[in-house]
Parts: C-alpha cells; sequence; structure tokens
C-alpha cells in the first residue's frame, strides 16, 4: 500500500461517517447541512493539495500576505477607530466582526511565525518580522496562539535541534512572560500588576483566568455526552448541533458554550465515536508522514491542530482550509512529488464532490423549504385554518432551526388558533433544549394548563425528578420554586 493511501481513506471513511451521522442523527438540520457542505470542501482541497505540491517558500509568502494585511487593518484600527469602520470597537478583534469580541488575528500570527522559524533567507530581516509577529501575538491577547506556536517549535527543536534549540527558548521564555501578564491569578506580583493595568488602560484588555474557562468547556463535553440518548452516543448530534445538549446541561446561564473549543470532542459528540477515531487517525497519519518526508509544511498543520485543542479556531473556513491544504501538502517528500495514481485521484476527488453538492444541494433545500413554511403558516393563521397550520408546524418541527425561539412561536400559534393541548406541548418541550427557556415560560405554561383544567400540585410534583436533573445555578433554582411555590404552594426543586 503506498503510504499517502491510509490517510486518503481514513479521511473518506471519516467524511461518509460524519454524513452517516447528519442522516440519522442531525437535530438541526440547516446547521448539519451546511457544516456538512464544509467539511467536504475541505476533503476536496486536501485531495487537489495531495495531487498538487507547492513550493514551501510560496506557501510562506501566500501566509505573510494575509497576515499583513490583517495586520494593517488591526493596527490602523486600534489607533484610529474611524479607519475601517467595518472591525469592532474592540481592540480585541480580528477582521470577523460575527465572531464578536475574539481576536483570531494572534492564531494567524503564529502561523506566519511557524513558518518564518522553518525557512530563513534573510536572517535579519526574518528576525524583525518575528519580533512583529510575536507583538502582534501579544496584542491579539490569545492563548491558544502561543500554545500552538510553543508546542510546534517544540517538536522542531526536538527534530532539527542546532539552533532552533536556541530560538526555542527565546520563544519559550517570551510567551510565559505574555501569558503571565493575560494570567488574573498573576496580578498580585507587582510587575504584572502594573502591566496589566497598562494593558487595560491602553488596550482594553482585561486579564482573565490561566485556563480561560475551558476547565468548564472541556467537562461540560462528558456532562453532555452521558445525557444523550442511546442513537446520539454513537452517531452524535450532527456537525454544528453541540449547543443544544450543552444547554440543555450547561451548569451556569453565563456560560452554556455553542462550541466545545476543542476540534476532537467537537467531533466525537457531534459525530460519533468511530467518526473522532477515523479523524484521529488521519491526522496522526499526515504527521507521522510529513515528518518522515522531512516535509516543512507538517509543523504548520501541528501548528493549526495544537490550536484547534483550545480554541474554536476549528469553525473558521479560513483556518479549516489551511489545515486541510497543508495536510496534503505535507505528505510530499522533501521537494520530490509524490506520485498519485490518476484513477485513485479521480475517484476520490469524484467522493468528495458528490458529498459537497449532495450537502450544498441539501442546504438549500432545507433553507428554503423551511421559509416556504414559514410563509404558509403565515397565511394559514391568518386565515385561522387550524388544520393546515398544524401540519405546517409538524413538518417544521422535524428541521427545528433555532428550537427554543421556534417553539416559542408555534405555541403562540397554538394558542391563537385555541389548539391549548399544543400549545403546552411546545412550552413543555423547551426544557429538552434549554431548561432556562422552559422555566421562563413556565408561569405562562401552567396559566395553559390552568384553562385547560390541569391538577398544577399532580403536574409539578410528577415533574420533581426531572427539575432535579436540570442544571441550574441557585438563583434559577429559587425562580423555579417561587413559581412552583405561586401556583401550587409547593417547593420543586431543592
Amino acid at each position: 500500500m503506498r503510504r499517502y493511501l491510509f490517510s486518503v481513506y481514513s479521511l473518506l471513511f471519516f467524511l461518509s461517517l460524519m454524513l452517516l451521522s447528519a442522516l440519522l442523527s442531525s437535530v438541526n438540520t440547516i446547521q448539519s447541512s451546511y457544516r456538512l457542505f464544509l467539511w467536504s470542501l475541505y476533503g476536496c482541497i486536501f485531495i487537489i493539495s495531495l495531487r498538487f505540491p507547492i513550493k514551501f517558500t510560496h506557501q510562506k509568502t501566500f501566509l505573510l500576505i494575509i497576515f499583513f494585511s490583517a495586520a494593517f487593518l488591526y493596527i490602523g484600527h486600534i489607533f484610529n477607530t474611524s479607519l475601517f469602520s467595518f472591525l469592532s470597537d474592540s481592540a480585541y478583534q480580528f477582521i470577523l466582526p460575527s465572531y464578536g469580541s475574539h481576536n483570531h488575528l494572534g492564531d494567524l500570527a503564529g502561523l506566519g511565525i511557524s513558518s518564518l522559524v522553518l525557512s530563513v533567507s534573510h536572517p535579519f530581516f526574518t528576525a524583525l518580522l518575528l519580533i512583529f509577529g510575536l507583538i502582534i501575538m501579544a496584542l491579539s491577547y490569545s492563548k491558544s496562539a502561543f500554545l500552538g506556536v510553543i508546542v510546534t517549535l517544540t517538536i522542531i527543536a526536538y527534530i532539527k535541534r542546532g539552533k532552533y534549540i536556541f530560538l526555542y527558548i527565546l520563544v519559550l521564555f517570551f510567551s510565559l512572560c505574555i501569558v503571565g501578564i493575560y494570567t488574573r491569578e498573576l496580578s498580585g506580583i507587582p510587575l504584572v500588576q502594573s502591566s496589566q493595568k497598562i494593558m487595560k488602560q491602553r488596550f482594553n484588555l482585561n486579564s482573565k483566568p490561566l485556563l480561560s474557562a475551558r476547565d468548564y468547556y472541556f467537562p461540560q463535553v462528558i456532562r453532555a455526552w452521558k445525557s444523550s440518548p442511546v442513537e446520539q452516543l454513537f452517531f452524535g448530534y450532527g456537525s454544528g448541533n453541540y449547543i443544544y445538549p450543552s444547554v440543555k446541561t450547561g451548569v451556569t446561564t453565563d456560560l452554556t458554550p455553542m462550541e466545545t473549543h476543542n476540534i476532537i470532542l467537537s467531533i466525537f459528540i457531534e459525530n460519533g465515536g468511530l467518526a473522532c477515531f477515523w479523524f484521529v487517525v488521519f491526522c496522526v497519519s499526515i504527521i507521522i508522514l510529513g515528518i518522515k518526508s522531512e516535509n516543512e509544511s507538517v509543523y504548520l498543520f501541528i501548528f493549526l491542530l495544537a490550536n484547534f485543542q483550545t480554541d474554536w479556531t476549528y469553525t473558521m473556513p479560513f483556518f479549516m482550509s489551511m489545515l486541510f491544504f497543508f495536510a496534503g501538502q505535507s505528505i510530499h517528500q522533501g521537494g520530490k512529488n509524490v506520485f498519485i495514481k490518476s484513477s485513485l485521484f479521480i475517484q476520490a476527488l469524484s467522493f468528495v464532490v458528490i458529498l459537497s453538492g449532495i450537502s450544498g444541494i441539501s442546504h438549500i433545500v432545507v433553507q428554503n423549504n423551511k421559509k416556504n413554511l414559514d410563509r404558509q403558516l403565515m397565511v394559514a393563521y391568518e386565515n385561522i385554518n387550524i388544520t393546515e397550520a398544524e401540519r405546517i408546524i409538524r413538518e417544521l418541527e422535524l428541521i427545528t432551526p433555532y428550537e427554543e425561539k421556534e417553539l416559542v412561536a408555534w405555541s403562540s400559534y397554538e394558542e391563537s388558533l385555541g389548539n391549548i393541548p399544543e400549545a403546552i406541548r411546545f412550552l413543555e418541550k423547551l426544557s429538552i433544549y434549554s431548561p432556562r427557556w422552559y422555566i421562563l415560560y413556565l408561569p405562562h405554561q401552567l396559566d395553559l394548563q390552568t384553562r385547560n383544567g390541569v391538577d398544577l400540585k399532580k403536574y409539578l410534583e410528577g415533574r420533581e425528578k426531572e427539575f432535579d436533573a436540570f442544571s441550574l445555578t441557585n438563583d434559577e433554582k429559587d425562580k423555579l420554586n417561587s413559581i412552583c411555590d405561586e401556583y401550587a404552594n409547593i417547593s420543586c426543586i431543592r
């Protein structure tokens, strides 16, 4: 077996299992089909990259152009917020405003630094670029970027030794100093405290805990996994659907993660253990082949993979595209192209292209279907056509793109149409997706049940075990008990 076949087949097995997960257990078909479409495109990038090698100097040049363009926008916006107004007003920001206050420019800087370290043509000029990149990493306030650089340089220094050991020591020292300044637990040290004050005044950056809530995010995945029905233990919730078990089992209202912040855990809970296994096999095979081939691209693959263990950059198409591009480039043997049979290339590329087409068309069809059903529902509601409205709601319930919001809206429709039992059912269903939304709408639900002749005391007593399973804060428990006391003179949760 040719050495690259294992990587190709493991990726194809992985993508096939992702498709199976989407078909069998997707909570949100719109989100799942979109994510599957992206993953299949990443597969296309890998296959094409495997077939067409690019010189590492060209790869480095491309990365540096992207990095310096982004850094120019970032710095200009810091000094004059009227410049590049499409950027966020926060200094903790990259070019993508949709990601809120997160700045991932540091992750791009770390990728650029890794490429500079591997290919030094002009030492003085390279040193200046490295210093600039490290400064941007410091300003970006991203510990995951430093983690990726340290892991990558550790492996480079171990394999190549020589000058890389000295460089590794310098970057490690700089990284520890910067991360120390970020860290809230070290604010008692006078020098760190002064640095944090400057950081706050000049860049509006507050210190943050050492683990940055990862000590909550990672155990949260296990809590969500344990709450899964049997079929979702094996096949997951579908790509992009981690938020639903997370919301259901989160232990704090203020910190319910939409992402696991770890690509391995994300695949594990969204697509199942078997899919996760084949993704790990794919990554390990790329690293082994890349290091054996003495191909510098593998270290950029390692940087991104390390970065993806503690940050949600893996949800960003740019970074994921780079991961699979470098994966394909890593297999080529130190400047010599790997010969790939045309038949295998065509078959593998055809598979991922067909998968891209299926998932892309599915996403468009489901999205358009939902829009049409929403319009039909409004017409049925305006015409007070109860039978037609209920039929449409049943179809929408199978799509469920935004469960909490949709369930409340559907409950309101059913109530307006006089179908009180169905209005109650949708509000009860909130407890599946979000206990907090359930508590928010519980008073209205109990009012509806009173109108429907339900014995509220028996109803609430019958749900005590379910209430005990909710992961709620003390304030939320008090709120729930207050509602139960008001409507039935009982305490629903301890």
